[in-house]
């Protein structure tokens, strides 16, 4: 059991956290209801390929490869704009609705 243990590399590591992190955000955009914790839940299902990037980045030599460095950055910005949005809109829902619940948001007349 020992020897199986010291073969684990960092690389193993940080996918598995990754695979976690995955599974948590999966989890939270399916089992929650209020809408901020929905975005929560995003944030944390974007940022676990952001981390297998890197991973993967690393795999080649000690520094992180720059082209795997601007997927990220790139995915980060993205996200970031997307989580902006989508706050902004919840904001609205929320003062129409007075609730961040999604089950009550049946009618979205304007």
């Amino acid at each position: 059991m020992n020897s199986y243990l010291r073969s684990i590399t960092d690389f193993e590591i940080i996918l598995a956290l990754s695979f976690i992190m995955l599974l948590i955000g999966m989890y939270g955009l399916c089992t929650k209801r209020s809408a901020i914790k929905i975005i929560m839940a995003l944030e944390i299902l974007v940022a676990a390929p952001n981390l297998a990037f890197i991973a993967f980045g690393f795999t080649q030599s000690t520094t992180v490869d720059p082209q795997t460095q601007t997927f990220v950055i790139i995915s980060l910005s993205v996200g970031a704009a997307v989580i902006g949005l989508a706050l902004a809109f919840i904001r609205n829902l929320w003062k129409h609705f007075g609730t961040t619940n999604v089950d009550a948001y049946t009618t979205l007349k304007g």
